[in-house]
């Protein structure tokens, strides 16, 4: 506890130490997040703070934690509902509770990402009513639509202004609108929206968020997987080098997908070879297995998926406590947590305790994981370089 304790004080002291020196903590963030990819992967849970899938709401309990003790090294959120002025998102977690535990995962060391499932701006409808082309729609000049949908970014706008740690600086966050695109069962998927329509509101909601100041945001761009993915497929959308800082695909595992290991290095092969050529990170931004029957998943299927191209990281879906199908990650009741435990303890596998003050650059001797299947050993007065966190 001591250890961990003080590996925390580290990082929020250098963090404020950059704060001083750049107030972009996006930038920040992205640097620690290069500085990250290739010691490992690492793992994430949505909601993993807020909710869990026997309990709701009670801080400082986690079902990673409770299995692993470690908090994931990358918490999701969602902030479906905000637009509408509403105090929950779509899944009943208050805002307020959310706001508390991005700070507190990031004051601990950790990452945060967001994604944002808006209803439909045009009626007001859930996020899979395609009705009223709502894209062509919001991108009309002076339409009602657009005059909802810029409200509703003012208010995203507002809640990510609203993200300060205890020194009152701005907590950087990845954040990942418009997502599975690819998809038709969006209002901003291929049913009802073009390449080209698709990529004027990314860039607009990109623009707005830059207008309004917003310097704490690290941008993730995530088609849906395709059995039949291909560079140009999964570049179709794509609204340019000049917006994107994440690459992302979210891909599930279910009882009728034949190859879920092999479908899963698919989409990280392809990722890798246009990361590597545009200068970006990738990572598998949703992933998991709904009510997972399988014992050994986390080591015979997730590890050997993230083995050979390896992601920034990986995000597990939610364990909803209300709905006992719908557990996606680990959970301390299920019988596949004894093998969670063991996904944990591979050194490739990072969690908060292993990123905490893990921030010298990517090319140090100090970034690379250990070819034996044990955790990195750190020690708490490890040397941080801070040059290599503030972007030229």
């Amino acid at each position: 506890m001591y250890k961990k304790t003080i590996c925390t004080l580290i990082f929020v002291s250098v963090f404020s130490a950059l704060c001083a020196q750049n107030t972009d903590t996006g930038a920040i963030l992205l640097n620690r997040l290069k500085a990250l990819q290739g010691r490992g992967v690492l793992i994430g849970h949505q909601d993993d703070a807020v909710y869990g899938s026997t309990w709701k709401y009670e801080h400082g309990r986690s079902d990673v934690l409770e299995i692993c003790g470690d908090f994931p090294a990358v918490m999701g959120f969602d902030l479906g509902r905000l637009e509408l002025g509403s105090d929950k998102n779509l899944d009943g977690v208050p805002f307020n509770i959310m706001r508390q535990e991005i700070v507190a995962q990031h004051e601990r060391g950790g990452i945060v990402t967001l994604s944002w499932h808006p209803c439909n701006p045009v009626n007001g409808k859930y996020h899979k009513d395609l009705s009223g082309k709502p894209v062509k729609s919001i991108l009309k000049k002076n339409g009602a639509a657009k005059r909802t949908f810029d409200q509703w970014l003012e208010r995203v706008a507002s809640f990510l202004a609203s993200l300060k740690d205890k020194n009152g600086h701005p907590v950087p966050v990845i954040f990942r609108p418009w997502h599975e695109m690819t998809g038709d069962w969006f209002w901003w998927g291929t049913k009802t929206c073009t390449a080209d329509q698709y990529k004027q509101l990314y860039i607009y909601t990109y623009r707005l968020m830059k207008a309004k100041g917003l310097n704490n945001i690290v941008w993730c761009y995530s088609p849906g997987a395709d059995s039949k993915e291909t560079e140009q497929r999964y570049m179709a959308y794509y609204p340019g080098d000049a917006y994107v800082d994440i690459l992302g695909v979210d891909i599930y595992d279910k009882t009728n997908r034949r190859d879920y290991v092999g479908d899963v290095q698919r989409e990280l092969r392809i990722m890798s070879k246009i990361a590597a050529e545009h200068q970006k990170l990738f990572a598998l931004t949703e992933t998991g297995f709904k009510s997972n029957p399988e014992k050994e998943w986390y080591t015979q299927k997730l590890l050997p998926a993230i083995s050979t191209f390896k992601p920034l990281y990986v995000l597990l879906w939610r364990n909803a406590w209300n709905l006992k199908d719908e557990v996606y990650g680990p959970a301390p009741d299920k019988k596949n947590a004894p093998d969670f435990r063991k996904f944990h303890q591979n050194a490739s596998t990072l969690f908060v305790k292993d990123i905490q003050h893990a921030t010298s650059s990517p090319s140090s001797p100090s970034s690379s994981v250990p070819s034996n299947n044990t955790k990195p050993i750190t020690t708490p007065t490890e040397e941080i370089n801070l040059n290599n966190l503030i972007r030229q």
